[in-house]
């Protein structure tokens, strides 16, 4: 995934939302999320969803790049996808539980992925997005999953000192 460097510090790059203007975004993002999926239209959904919010969405298609960008940009949530071009929800945990242990991990899911979704909580999903998407449940979401990571953060620094 190649990094856009016209990209602003808050959000995708500045293009017409249908037909308006740019959408204004501050120039800092308190909360940044990580969404593993190799649906473009899924990602482009949500990340219109949020984009009134101050809730900055990165787009990862592989395994590697969501370690990367939940690495450079300090995000503490990753949403996964149930596949994507490299592996599952599962492998997303994986890496999530041995790489970035103090993250929260939140899998989306459809009616139809009902079977699975016991399994990703008894495994350590910290929520399931059902599509198709609420847009108050999913800031909500996000918002309590981001600040339960920094809670973990937080009682782990305190341990340590």
């Amino acid at each position: 995934m190649h990094r856009d460097t016209s990209t602003p510090p808050c959000g995708g790059p500045f293009r017409p939302n249908l037909g308006r203007a740019p959408i204004a975004r501050s120039a800092h993002c308190r909360l940044q999320c990580v969404f593993i999926t190799c649906f473009n239209h899924d990602f482009r959904f949500l990340q219109q969803m949020l984009s009134y919010s101050e809730i900055q969405l990165h787009r990862a298609e592989t395994l590697d790049e969501a370690d990367f960008l939940l690495t450079v940009t300090g995000s503490k949530v990753l949403i996964s996808d149930t596949v994507f071009l490299d592996g599952s929800w599962v492998d997303a945990l994986e890496m999530l539980t041995c790489v970035h242990p103090r993250s929260s991990f939140v899998v989306t899911a459809d009616s139809v992925d009902i079977g699975f979704v016991g399994d990703a909580v008894d495994r350590g999903a910290c929520a399931v997005l059902w599509k198709p998407l609420d847009w108050a449940r999913l800031m909500r979401l996000i918002r309590t999953v981001h600040e339960a990571a920094l809670e973990r953060c937080n009682l782990n620094e305190a341990i340590m000192v």
